[in-house]
């Protein structure tokens, strides 16, 4: 903190003067020289650094990697935000993070609790705003001819144009629009429009692929680059009774001279594939 200070015009000289057996500006905690405020940082596994001082503005950043309790004290966002309660009126709480893991993410719950507004930039073509998404290449999103992704370029969803990769700064009009329910400000941001300028189509395309190679892989794409929850999938064990109940009879014709019959069965996700065959003495 204190070589960005240093460094930036209007924040110079803002802090208290380094001294020894100062505790106006230690490595966690640096008053202003106004006496107008402080910044104070602390971690979320620190009751105490929780619990110290009244908070005007709390940031709590990548809250979803944060423990479930802080210590014995319990959930550490909650800790955070009761430090805020001095200043009901002229508060500013800010949760960011990157999405994890759907049903158990911090920031999908605040999420759900906002006005769940989203980044949409217009076609260039028909002028139809969209949120920028991955998409199957076909009805919309990003498409590349097969075997070559970092030719790829966004389609989009209206009108099914392509739109090539030196015609993709559409952000010109772009902005946020919020969704149906009003709430609490919270957007979300993919890589896709906070990095459209800088990164390539092609780039984006080719890190999907490699990332398909693995489930864990394909779950830090869709956190980080996408913006989204990663869905646990989880196979479900059939009760024997429920198999049992569902029986059903079988007929099959016996070869001539076959005096044994054996069946094999493959059991695949959604079905079984049977195979009798009859053997002679």
């Amino acid at each position: 903190m204190a070589p960005m200070f240093r460094a930036t015009p209007v924040l110079r000289g803002k802090l208290a003067t380094v001294k020894s057996r100062d505790s106006d500006n230690t490595v966690l905690h640096k008053a202003f020289t106004n006496g107008s405020g402080h910044v104070t940082f602390t971690g979320a596994i620190s009751p105490s650094g929780l619990a110290m001082r009244p908070i005007r503005y709390a940031l709590l950043d990548e809250v979803d990697r944060y423990p479930a309790s802080a210590g014995t004290e319990g959930d550490p966002v909650s800790l955070a935000i009761q430090r805020t309660a001095e200043f009901e009126h002229n508060k500013k709480i800010l949760l960011c993070s990157t999405p994890t893991i759907k049903g158990c993410s911090r920031i999908e719950l605040a999420w759900l609790q906002s006005d769940q507004r989203e980044y949409f930039v217009p076609c260039p073509h028909c002028g139809e705003c969209q949120v920028l998404e991955l998409g199957d290449g076909a009805e919309g999103g990003l498409a590349w001819p097969e075997g070559h992704p970092e030719a790829a370029q966004y389609r989009c969803r209206h009108c099914k144009a392509l739109i090539p990769e030196h015609k993709k700064s559409l952000d010109g009009r772009a902005g946020w629009l919020s969704g149906p329910e009003p709430g609490l400000a919270h957007p979300r941001l993919p890589r896709q429009p906070a990095h459209f300028a800088e990164t390539k189509l092609g780039t984006i395309a080719t890190e999907f692929l490699a990332a398909k190679r693995s489930p864990e892989t394909l779950k830090a794409f869709m956190n980080t680059v996408l913006a989204t929850l990663w869905e646990e999938k989880h196979e479900v064990v059939a009760d024997a009774h429920a198999l049992w109940n569902r029986c059903e009879p079988f007929a099959a014709e016996v070869p001539e001279g076959a005096c044994l019959l054996t069946a094999g069965v493959d059991v695949q996700a959604d079905r079984l594939e049977l195979e009798i065959a009859g053997g002679a003495g």
